[in-house]
């Protein structure tokens, strides 16, 4: 009688265990969207923010990041699901998704690598801090003693430039960019770098993604400073109380003081190949 007591007790415990589970995963991604459920809108895939993969599952640095901190920003919703939108879509406000019934959805927060200083996008929205951070710099060959390590070392350099983003970074300082003996653009960050090696030209012009996403940077080094900063962020509607939250979910996930160590991190180094956030939070960014 004992030893059959024993077993019932050992499987009541495994089915409370399994309802423990049960009700965790009750928060995660939802299969189908209801009025419980937080949706999270992009607009086009965008990698390594949010893409699909080899297999077929929506992933990328974003939907790493939301699915660690939903627990923290959830309120009243019990899952969350992304959900694509239309270019010119106004967070927190259009429709985002209709259901089979004709229920409508908003969307209260937009991700995908948004650009801060994007057009009017800091008038019309509300946004997180600074969650990852593109800079335009220029790269310069330990084999070439002329070019060394300062913009103002440049002066007569021929550069090459890649990516619409570096051309920019360059275009808004006009000082360097006519200090230059000649530009020539380049569509392929590796031909860039080996053209530099190989001595064809001085200096590149290059956006950081870009350059840590290149094969081989051997004997390459950037030049102190940078040209350009692009920051990205969340976007929410304007003055929406949710970004709070937001910011203060990713604080929790990067400082150690919440976890057993950061976590935010080793995320962005899994996806971006290095360190490229700056994310500060602090109660005095309210």
């Amino acid at each position: 009688m004992k030893t059959i007591k024993k077993s019932l007790c050992i499987i009541l415990c495994f089915v409370l265990i399994a309802l423990c589970f049960a009700g965790c995963s009750a928060e995660e991604k939802a299969d189908t969207i209801t009025k419980d459920t937080m949706l999270i809108a992009y607009t086009n895939e965008n990698e390594p923010f949010i893409y699909t993969d080899d297999k077929g599952n929506l992933t990328g640095f974003d939907v790493e990041v939301i699915s660690k901190i939903f627990k923290d920003i959830k309120n009243d919703y019990k899952n969350y699901q992304f959900v694509k939108v239309n270019e010119g879509y106004r967070v927190g406000e259009d429709i985002a998704y209709t259901d089979d019934n004709g229920n409508e959805y908003i969307a209260y927060i937009m991700v995908g690598g948004l650009q801060k200083n994007n057009c009017d996008f800091n008038k019309e929205f509300t946004f997180t801090e600074n969650i990852i951070d593109n800079r335009v710099i220029a790269v310069g060959c330990e084999n070439n003693d002329t070019y060394k390590h300062t913009f103002a070392s440049i002066k007569d350099a021929r550069a090459g430039i890649v990516s619409d983003i570096a051309k920019a970074g360059l275009d808004k300082n006009s000082a360097i960019k006519n200090n230059v003996k000649s530009i020539t653009e380049y569509k392929n960050a590796d031909k860039a770098l080996d053209d530099l090696k190989a001595g064809k030209i001085d200096i590149v012009i290059i956006d950081e993604f870009s350059f840590n996403a290149a094969k081989s940077k051997d004997g390459l080094y950037a030049l102190n400073g940078e040209l350009d900063k692009i920051s990205y962020v969340y976007s929410f509607k304007k003055w929406d109380w949710y970004v709070d939250a937001v910011n203060e979910a990713i604080y929790e996930l990067k400082s150690p003081d919440y976890n057993d160590a950061d976590e935010f991190t080793p995320i962005v180094e899994k996806y971006f190949g290095y360190n490229a956030s700056s994310f500060e939070y602090t109660a005095d960014n309210k």
